[in-house]
C-alpha cells in the first residue's frame, strides 16, 4: 500500500512538472566548461527552452556577467558570441558566478510581437516585461566553500549548502528572495541534462513562508534549477505584467 502512494505521489510530480515546463518561456542560464584553478574562468551564456544546449542571443541583451569569491569580485569581458572569461586566473575555491539578460518588452498586437510598451505599439493585446537573471556555482581545485553569497539579484535563488560535497539523492535546501526578502509560494522547478529533450523538469515544488524549498537532486550531472514571479506592472497603460525569472545552474558529481 506505502508502494502504491509513492507511485502515487511521484506520477502526481511528474504531471505537475511537465505542466509546469509547459508554461514555460525561454530560459538564460550560465555554464563553466573545463573549469580549472590558476585559469581565467570561461562562462558560456545558454538561452531556450533544450537546456544545456541554447540558441543564440545577442549579446547586446546580456547582462555582463561577474564572479563572486569569498573575498573578492571578479569582472568578465566578452569574448565570443555568448562566451565570457574572467579577467584574471582565479585561485582554487567556490564562486557564484551572475549575470542575466536586460529588461524586455514583449507586447503582442495583429502585426506579431515587438520590444516596444503597450502604448506605442497600436492594436496592442497584452505586454509583458521580461527580466531573467542567472546564476552558476563553480568549485575550484578540489575546494568546497560556502556559497550563500547573496548578489543582489532582484529575484534570486540563493543555495544554503554547495552541491560540490553532495550526491545523487541528496536535497539541496535553497532560498528564493524577492528584492532580499524572502519569497513564500514561489514555484521551483528543477531539471538535469539529459532528463528530457523536450524541456520536461525532474522536480516542482513550492517554497515556504520562509522562501525555503529543498530540491531533489535524482541524478549526478550538470543541474538546472529555475523560479519566476509575475505581478502587474506599475504602469498598465505601458504594460500589463512584470515577469521575473532567476536560474541557478551547478554539477553534481
Amino acid at each position: 500500500m506505502r508502494t502504491g502512494k509513492t507511485i502515487a505521489g511521484a506520477l502526481l510530480c511528474l504531471a505537475l512538472c511537465l505542466a509546469a515546463s509547459a508554461a514555460m518561456a525561454h530560459d538564460l542560464w550560465l555554464t563553466c566548461p573545463s573549469a580549472q584553478a590558476g585559469q581565467k574562468l570561461t562562462v558560456e551564456i545558454g538561452y531556450g527552452h533544450g537546456f544545456p544546449k541554447g540558441e543564440p542571443i545577442d549579446a547586446k541583451l546580456l547582462v555582463a556577467p561577474f564572479v563572486v569569491g569569498a573575498n573578492s569580485e571578479i569582472k568578465t569581458e566578452l569574448k565570443d558570441e555568448c562566451k565570457y572569461e574572467s579577467v584574471k586566473p582565479l585561485p582554487a575555491g567556490s564562486y557564484v558566478v551572475a549575470g542575466g539578460r536586460i529588461e524586455q518588452w514583449y507586447t503582442k498586437s495583429p502585426a506579431g510581437s515587438v520590444n516596444k510598451p503597450k502604448n506605442e505599439v497600436p492594436e496592442a493585446i497584452r505586454c509583458v516585461r521580461s527580466v531573467k537573471y542567472a546564476k552558476a556555482l563553480v568549485n575550484l581545485g578540489g575546494k568546497i566553500d560556502p556559497v550563500q553569497q547573496v548578489v543582489g539579484q532582484d529575484l534570486e535563488i540563493v543555495p544554503l549548502a554547495n552541491p560540490g560535497a553532495l550526491k545523487a539523492g541528496a536535497d539541496l535546501p535553497v532560498k528564493v528572495l524577492l528584492a532580499g526578502k524572502p519569497l513564500a509560494k514561489a514555484e521551483v522547478t528543477a531539471t538535469f541534462a539529459g532528463f528530457s529533450k523536450e524541456g520536461a523538469m525532474a522536480f516542482y515544488a513550492r517554497t515556504n513562508a520562509e522562501g525555503l524549498v529543498n530540491v531533489k537532486l535524482w541524478s549526478a550531472g550538470l543541474w538546472l534549477v529555475r523560479v519566476s514571479h509575475k505581478s502587474p506592472f506599475a504602469d498598465p497603460a505601458k504594460c500589463d505584467e512584470l515577469s521575473k525569472t532567476a536560474v541557478l545552474t551547478f554539477e553534481l558529481k
